[in-house]
């Protein structure tokens, strides 16, 4: 091999060595750091996403629940007691039921969050007296509920024997100390109370109706598999489950909803453009409607 052979061959494994060489500190020490770099920023960018997700989610849980404080009935429970009594047995006046009676419970304390204080009305009525106190108990914006409800038959006249209990709540950081909320509610959809005669016109006790398949459906559960939570609706006398995420949709009878938030033992659905709020063990005919802010 002569010496320009050589000088070539040499020439060419240098060049060898210096690109392969020039590669590796390439990919080392500029094109590995600069994807390092990248990923972490990446990283960084996700938890600050994540962080202002979770300031926004804090401070709209916060105007949540200052709407709901300025519902809540007086922190003194035994003020709050007093004075919803007085409210209701205001109503059942206002409503003339005859031979009418309210009682109170005690306070339940749920987990430190709120108190919960039961009320029972009874009293005999006709169905347009039932009404007008229906009307005027979801016009006002307290944070109360009506738990159950029985009417019996008295008789062909018309009148009804009408026992129903119901909930009010105290948020702990409500704003009235000694007297009820004045803010009205918005969830009734007719303003009027003659927009509900069409009910007093139904013969509800007749024979032909068909029962109301929401008052068989219950929330009977709230489950999470892998960190998805899924609520559990029993339709009873119809041997059904349904599962749902948050979003699924349901059709009970005539009621149709959409899940739109699942807590720890309650779920938060929309229908007709309201939201309503059902825990474990209640049919949905007796969900509690929420404030539209909420």
């Amino acid at each position: 091999m002569n010496d320009l052979r050589k000088r070539l061959l040499y020439f060419a494994l240098g060049a060898m060595v210096i690109y392969l060489g020039g590669d590796y500190l390439l990919h080392n020490y500029v094109d590995a750091p600069l994807e390092q770099r990248e990923n972490r920023k990446s990283q960084l960018e996700k938890k600050i996403k994540k962080k202002k997700q979770e300031l926004a989610e804090s401070k709209e849980a916060a105007r949540r629940l200052a709407v709901l404080e300025k519902s809540s009935l007086p922190r003194d429970t035994e003020i709050a007691r007093s004075l919803y009594r007085t409210w209701l047995l205001d109503l059942v006046e206002k409503s003339d039921f005859q031979a009418a009676h309210v009682d109170s419970g005690p306070a339940t304390s749920r987990k430190g969050f709120y108190e919960s204080l039961s009320f029972s009305v009874r009293g005999k009525g006709s169905l347009s007296q039932l009404v007008k106190f229906l009307f005027d108990f979801y016009r006002a914006g307290h944070l109360h509920k009506i738990q159950s409800l029985n009417l019996t038959p008295l008789g062909k006249g018309g009148g009804l024997d009408i026992l129903m209990t119901i909930d009010a709540l105290v948020l702990p950081g409500a704003e009235s100390k000694d007297q009820l909320s004045m803010v009205t509610s918005t969830r009734l959809v007719g303003g009027r109370l003659a927009d509900y005669a069409i009910i007093v016109q139904r013969n509800m006790f007749g024979a032909g109706g068909e029962s109301d398949a929401s008052r068989q459906a219950f929330l009977t559960a709230v489950t999470r598999d892998s960190g998805a939570a899924e609520v559990w609706i029993s339709l009873r006398g119809q041997d059904k489950l349904l599962k749902l995420q948050q979003g699924g949709q349901f059709e009970i009878g005539h009621f149709q909803g959409t899940v739109v938030e699942i807590l720890e033992d309650d779920m938060i659905f929309e229908s007709l453009g309201e939201r309503w709020l059902l825990s474990i063990g209640e049919p949905i005919s007796e969900a509690m409607a929420l404030p539209p802010e909420f």
